[in-house]
């Protein structure tokens, strides 16, 4: 066996072969005192590194990427769909019964030939196999264009902007029973695998849900003008007040309320015994918690609601548990904070007490009403006029 002799190589040749030279490693040298492990001189792999590349160790790499969620689709967006959804269904409705009395006609003509029908078999056989697999297409897209229509009905019914005004028109669970009837009709007719075509009891089911929802929208559409007719009669929603105008902020609780329930609202003075007739009319709290939650059934926002309080005002505690509330709801609501002394005004301390009243009364009136008046001018339901989806 002999060494390699040329520089930089560590092959071995045996019997004068010289085996392949591998790719050269960086040579490290141990130091027999410490052990230690350090690059060879006559190594330069180390030489080429760049320091900036490496970040340091407090550096994250996680690569965040922020996702683009579509914001849901507005009101009037969702009437057109579910309109036009409604109008397909009823146009493959009529097409299915047209094709029905298509066949009963031509099965009709054909009861005059039944001795030429029956010698030719075959034809029967091929003319059946025909007639299932077009039963089976008709009820597929019937059961494609109603599952749409009820998917745009669901979106409709649960990202609604004002429910309330569809639970005045139908009940939830009466919206739920007639989506299940028709689901159920489609399950029955995908079970047996469209035999025999689609049955007119249940086209009569599909049909009569979708004149259903066709009435429900127009309802809809006459307690959407209806609202929209009491709105331009409100003197407070518009025109030119002064700051602080307490006539606006009355006009606007009168709204939500019953005029002879509401005495005039006047600015507390040094003058007048205290506290005025609007003041003690408000003092028990009732009366404003009530506001609040008219007022939030009326607002896109519908969270905060008072949800526990006490109608019987006779203790004190009670008064008081109720103006916490609306306090409490005025600040989570509609991010307005109030300063009042909740046991001064239970127990009447001062006047300065039912000046800090009247004043947390007028703050409030003034944050809801820009509010609702924001909701309505900016994002108002644009009801446009129902197409009728019955076939001309």
């Amino acid at each position: 066996m002999a060494k390699d002799t040329r520089k930089g190589s560590t092959a071995l040749a045996f019997t004068g072969v010289v085996q392949p030279q591998h790719t050269r490693l960086p040579q490290f040298i141990e130091n027999e005192n410490d052990f230690s492990i350090t690059p060879s001189e006559e190594d330069d792999t180390f030489e080429d590194w760049d320091s900036s590349l490496m970040l340091p160790p407090t550096v994250s790499t996680y690569s965040h990427r922020t996702h683009y969620i579509a914001p849901p689709p507005d009101a009037a967006t969702m009437r057109k769909k579910l309109e036009d959804e409604l109008a397909r269904v009823t146009q493959t409705i009529a097409e299915v019964r047209a094709h029905k009395g298509g066949d009963l006609v031509q099965r009709g003509d054909d009861a005059t030939h039944e001795q030429s029908l029956a010698e030719d078999h075959k034809t029967n056989e091929q003319e059946s196999d025909t007639s299932e697999g077009w039963h089976q297409l008709e009820g597929m897209n019937m059961l494609d264009v109603v599952t749409l229509a009820i998917r745009s009905a669901k979106i409709y019914y649960t990202m609604h902007e004002q429910p309330q005004r569809l639970t005045i028109i139908k009940s939830e669970r009466q919206v739920r029973e007639e989506l299940l009837d028709v689901l159920d009709v489609l399950k029955r007719m995908a079970i047996r695998n469209f035999a025999g075509g689609i049955k007119e009891e249940e086209l009569q089911i599909i049909s009569g849900w979708v004149q259903g929802v066709v009435e429900f929208l127009a309802k809809e559409q006459v307690i959407a003008e209806r609202e929209a007719g009491d709105r331009e009669r409100w003197q407070w929603l518009e025109g030119t007040w002064e700051a602080g105008d307490r006539r606006r902020e009355w006009l606007f609780m009168s709204t939500f309320t019953e005029k002879d329930d509401l005495p005039e609202w006047t600015a507390p003075s040094d003058t007048q015994t205290q506290p005025t007739p609007f003041l003690e009319a408000l003092r028990n709290g009732l009366t404003l918690v009530n506001l609040h939650n008219r007022i939030l059934k009326k607002s896109k926002r519908q969270f905060g609601e008072i949800a526990t309080f006490h109608n019987d005002t006779a203790k004190p505690y009670r008064i008081a548990d109720n103006l916490r509330y609306w306090i409490k709801a005025a600040e989570i609501r509609w991010e307005t904070k109030l300063h009042l002394d909740v046991m001064g005004v239970v127990y009447g301390k001062g006047d300065e007490v039912w000046k800090d009243f009247d004043a947390a009364i007028l703050t409030w009136c003034r944050a809801v009403r820009e509010e609702i008046t924001k909701e309505w001018k900016q994002g108002s339901v644009q009801v446009v006029p129902l197409v009728s989806s019955s076939p001309s």
